[in-house]
């Protein structure tokens, strides 16, 4: 046989060897309240992701970090983001998001609220308070913190700590549900929980995902309940009795496409030993890799 009828050939390995760079799509890491892209931890981790996964990774800062994580309104965040995501060549063909905490809600606003955005493939959350929290975390003892503290222990319902204090647009106390519908100004929209107000373009986005990935951490001592990261929470009126996602009204009514999604087994429910975001590298391997991979 002579050369020139082998070219078909070579041509057809040429391409076969591209296809796995082709399939594998970047991610980027949204962090949690009271850190920053720039702080070594979370640096560590992008590279680990990216070296395990063999992808490129990028954390997507918001403003200057730990301040703007605590006192930006978060939809303001998710915005901030949105545009940058928009604007990165390198995420047009789509991208998967790996969300830290807090840093799922942005990444979920971005998923619902963004107009134009490139598309998003999976979705890997790490503790998100999906559901919401019963208690804001404590901020530590940073000067700023005294700040956010007297904020904590203000109306967290008043206009003024929804617009200044980040976290409190995710306050959702069990006993107080008719005034968190009333003026909560960021998780009742991101759950499509208003009646009045439920927008079917954000179910449709959400349940557009490949893959949710909910990680729970069995220690987790930041949020409450630790359950929210699977999107259950507790019954209302009642703080001593959580329901799983399945049992609430946003999976039974598929307010989001929550149910849509986990009745087409694209919902991972994840169990992880350790304290809020504290994965080890094992559980990373196992639990995350395999989404950032073709």
């Amino acid at each position: 046989m002579d050369s020139p009828s082998l070219m078909p050939f070579f041509s057809f390995i040429l391409v076969f060897a591209a296809i796995p760079g082709s399939l594998s799509l970047p991610f980027v890491v949204l962090h949690g309240i009271g850190n920053q892209c720039s702080s070594q931890g979370l640096k560590n981790f992008t590279e680990l992701l990216s070296n395990y996964s063999g992808v490129e990774g990028y954390c997507l800062e918001v403003g200057n970090g730990v301040l703007d994580s605590w006192f930006m309104p978060l939809e303001k965040q998710a915005g901030i983001v949105c545009e940058k995501v928009k604007k990165m060549e390198e995420l047009k063909k789509g991208y998967n998001i790996v969300g830290l905490s807090q840093g799922n809600l942005i990444g979920r606003g971005v998923v619902e609220f963004c107009d134009g955005a490139p598309p998003v493939k999976n979705f890997i959350s790490l503790a998100g308070p999906h559901a919401g929290i019963a208690s804001v975390p404590l901020c530590g003892s940073a000067i700023f913190c005294r700040f956010a503290d007297e904020l904590i222990k203000s109306e967290i319902y008043s206009d003024y700590v929804q617009d200044h204090l980040a976290p409190s647009g995710f306050l959702k106390l069990p006993n107080a549900i008719p005034k968190y519908l009333e003026k909560c100004k960021f998780l009742p929209k991101l759950n499509n929980e208003l009646p009045q107000a439920r927008n079917s373009t954000y179910k449709q986005r959400f349940s557009s995902l490949q893959n949710l990935v909910l990680i729970m951490f069995e220690h987790d001592t930041v949020l409450v309940p630790r359950e929210t990261s699977w999107f259950g929470y507790y019954k209302d009126g009642a703080f001593n009795s959580t329901i799983p996602p399945q049992q609430t009204k946003l999976y039974i009514e598929d307010w989001i496409g929550l149910q849509t999604l986990d009745k087409a087994g694209r919902v991972k429910y994840i169990s992880v030993s350790g304290d809020h975001v504290k994965i080890s590298n094992s559980d990373m391997r196992k639990y995350v890799v395999p989404y950032l991979q073709g």
